[in-house]
């Protein structure tokens, strides 16, 4: 009575078995490469991992450039450095199955790199300063990437995707086919923000990512002679101890990084004092004219503070001391 009831069972647990190895699909193990847009020469890890196969008892065996590399129970992970700028690596895992099933993945690494960019470009910096406009509290903030990606026919920044993120939020209206470029600004509760993007080629299917840290800092003032005939003297900053002549001299204030591409804006208060009496305001603004009484002789102190009026944290004060 008990064997017509053994071989059904025997039968069912078989074709259990046998369904459950047929389900699993070539799909269903991924390989990850991590990081995912490798730089060159940089170390990078290759991964398996499957909802439906028990990868820790499969006999895996990594080849790189179709060399065998590792081989082991279990070996899920390999560690491999990327090649040179563009070079590319084809990573491949052989999977043994403890049911005798095989399956091959791989992957092909290409290195590329993006420079990343930045500057304020509605902050001031005098006529040809050699640096870049930076960043105060609340200021307009460009960045630029440049991808240096595979070589080859049609890789041109028309071919370029650019994804980017700010402080880990995606920024989707400032991506897209040749966006290059992203402008935001930056909000006074931020010290610094921190600016991501992707980029990938559609036509050699290469990619790459980058980032940039943007600290902000506080614009500051620095005060220049204006020479009657040559004009302000850019190449050298006054210092304390300037001497004032007899005829008078003619102070000029750049108000660094501030928010404001000219210096002279109505969006920019400034205050001058002489020996802490407050002065009428100039006209430019920036640009101050002392001449010392006749017969007299001394120092004289000098104070120009400068503020931002739509921004909270942008102001600075200067000092001068001057002798006549």
């Amino acid at each position: 009575m008990k064997k017509p009831l053994i071989i059904p069972l025997i039968l069912l647990f078989a074709l259990t078995a046998f369904s459950a190895r047929a389900q699993v699909r070539d799909t269903d193990i991924s390989l990850e490469i991590n990081p995912a847009f490798p730089s060159p020469n940089q170390d990078v890890t290759a991964s398996l991992s499957s909802q439906v196969l028990d990868l820790n008892k499969a006999l895996i065996t990594w080849s790189e450039n179709g060399q065998q590399k590792q081989s082991g129970i279990g070996k899920k992970e390999f560690r491999f450095s990327s090649a040179g700028l563009g070079m590319p690596t084809t990573i491949s895992a052989s999977i043994d199955t403890v049911d005798g099933s095989n399956f091959i993945k791989s992957a092909t690494v290409q290195p590329a790199e993006v420079d990343m960019l930045y500057e304020a470009p509605d902050a001031y910096v005098p006529p040809f300063y050699k640096g870049r406009a930076l960043p105060a509290s609340q200021s307009r903030i460009k960045v630029v990437a440049i991808p240096f990606l595979s070589s080859g026919p049609g890789n041109s920044s028309a071919n370029f995707s650019y994804s980017w993120s700010q402080d880990g939020r995606n920024q989707p209206e400032g991506s897209g086919w040749g966006n290059s470029s992203y402008t935001f600004q930056n909000s006074y509760l931020d010290n610094g923000n921190t600016v991501s993007v992707q980029v990938s080629d559609i036509v050699s299917r290469s990619g790459a990512a980058g980032s940039i840290k943007i600290n902000t800092i506080n614009p500051k003032i620095i005060f220049y002679r204006l020479d009657p005939s040559l004009g302000t003297d850019w190449n050298q900053a006054l210092q304390d101890g300037f001497n004032v002549s007899l005829d008078g001299e003619s102070i000029v204030a750049a108000p660094y990084f501030f928010s404001k591409s000219d210096p002279d804006s109505p969006g920019l208060s400034y205050t001058w004092t002489l020996n802490g009496q407050k002065l009428n305001t100039p006209s430019p603004k920036n640009i101050l004219s002392v001449k010392p009484e006749s017969g007299t002789s001394g120092t004289a102190e000098i104070k120009l503070t400068i503020n931002n009026l739509g921004t909270l944290f942008q102001s600075i004060s200067k000092t001068l001391q001057v002798n006549f």
